[in-house]
């Protein structure tokens, strides 16, 4: 999934990712949880990787037997730093999201850029 580098598309990607996750039958709060890293990742991308006016986000998740791994690619080679937020602090938690709901997370850098990923765990619906 193409989204502009913009505060907007984070909405874009979640609406993206959660559809298609109920599609393949996950269950509502494991959708909940990739869509908030989701939301994160692509924030995080969007609020800390400089990046030209026009250039795109991308978005890509796949299914593994118990998880969901979704990845942003920025284009930019700054690694994202976790750092504490203050109590009061209105931001600077994603990454601690992220941490708190992903099995594990990392950054591949190739020539595109960097892709942060996650491994969120899932439950499928069993259907009758």
């Amino acid at each position: 999934l193409a989204v502009n580098h913009v505060p907007q598309s984070a909405a874009t990607a979640r609406r993206a990712v959660g559809d298609d996750l109920a599609d393949h039958g996950i269950d509502k709060a494991a959708v909940d949880d990739v869509v908030l890293v989701v939301s994160e990742l692509v924030g995080n991308a969007v609020l800390h990787a400089a990046a030209a006016e026009d250039s795109e986000l991308r978005v890509s998740w796949d299914f593994e037997t118990d998880a969901v791994v979704v990845r942003v690619l920025d284009g930019t080679a700054e690694l994202p730093m976790s750092q504490p937020a203050a109590t009061d602090a209105p931001s600077g938690r994603g990454l601690a999201i992220v941490a708190a709901l992903a099995r594990n997370w990392g950054v591949q850098c190739d020539e595109l850029g960097k892709q942060v990923w996650a491994r969120v765990p899932v439950r499928r619906l069993v259907t009758a």
